[in-house]
């Protein structure tokens, strides 16, 4: 009987832990074959940061197995049941293995029709520490495997942030993302992408001027906009952003994920990092506002007058939009 294993994930992005995690199931369970299964939209996950072909190609990059695309066929959340029905059927006298890790094994009874992923495959949990599995669920555990220090999380903010993350990655994949750029920048529509990319400027001028570490100032600057689109009400866009940089990416600066944060609103002391976002995304080449060019000079001079300043006009203009209505 064909032992056929299917390992499964958001992929976002594919790294040699995850190449680790999928030879030592192959080599522990004896598989005669191995598919690596890139999901569409994992529901207890949200949306991967780049689309489906990219990780799909960086799958194929980075694993020695094949790569199946049924779960990237679909349309909205990606659900494991209907993976391993469709398996089943394309497989009918196979014996079916399922491999997950500690972190999915606490989350299995909240996956959409779990009962029944137990019924048509043997689910392996593949244990990533140093604390010893234990469930009431009828699972197979693996023990003995070593991993390595990384997760997906980390590699996003680390390659976010420029820096060094060659250890993680196969050859092939990294000349992938560096030929396409991804991970670099965020998901937004062009011409808020392009404006983020100006207010990284200006941030990286404004810091180089004022003696703040240019390195977070360009981050912040660029990623300031990040969670834009994610925001019931605008003005929360600077919240959600912060909560996505530290989430969905794993940036722990709290300078940085601050100046985020606080860059609509504002607030009482802020950082010099903070200011200079306000400042930078208020006085971005594409800003072109009655005010600017005096916004502009007093950031070059004095950056909490600059913020003063920005906190006014916004002001006013929030009160004569009311007014107008």
């Amino acid at each position: 009987m064909l032992r056929l294993g299917f390992y499964g994930g958001s992929f976002d992005p594919p790294h040699v832990g995850h190449m680790a995690a999928a030879q030592f199931f192959a080599r522990e369970l004896q598989l005669d074959e191995l598919l690596i299964m890139p999901a569409a939209q994992a529901p207890l996950r949200g949306n991967p940061s780049v689309d489906a072909a990219h990780r799909l190609e960086l799958c194929r990059r980075t694993f020695d197995y094949p790569v199946c695309d049924i779960e990237l066929q679909r349309i909205g959340a990606s659900y494991t049941i209907d993976t391993v029905l469709q398996l089943r059927e394309q497989y009918p006298a196979a014996e079916l293995f399922m491999l997950i890790g500690t972190d999915q094994l606490a989350k299995f009874t909240q996956w959409h029709r779990w009962e029944e992923i137990l019924q048509w495959c043997t689910v392996c949990a593949l244990q990533r520490d140093t604390e010893p599995l234990q469930t009431q669920l009828p699972v197979q555990l693996l023990s003995g495997f070593s991993p390595v220090q990384i997760s997906s999380t980390r590699l996003r903010g680390m390659l976010a942030m420029g820096e060094e993350v060659t250890e993680y990655l196969t050859p092939a994949a990294w000349e992938y993302m560096q030929t396409h750029k991804l991970y670099i920048e965020p998901n937004l529509p062009p011409k808020r992408l392009q404006h983020s990319r100006n207010v990284a400027e200006a941030a990286e001028q404004l810091a180089q001027l004022h003696g703040a570490d240019v390195a977070k100032a360009k981050f912040a600057g660029l990623w300031h906009d990040c969670g834009k689109y994610m925001a019931e009400h605008g003005w929360m866009h600077g919240a959600v952003g912060a909560d996505i940089l530290q989430q969905h990416m794993g940036i722990e600066d709290e300078e940085v994920l601050d100046a985020v944060r606080y860059h609509t609103m504002g607030r009482e002391n802020m950082s010099m990092l903070e200011q200079i976002i306000v400042a930078a995304d208020l006085t971005s080449a594409d800003r072109d506002y009655p005010d600017v060019e005096h916004v502009r000079a007093l950031a070059q001079k004095d950056l909490a007058a600059c913020c003063r300043y920005i906190m006014e006009y916004k002001a006013r203009a929030f009160l004569a939009r009311r007014a107008a209505k």
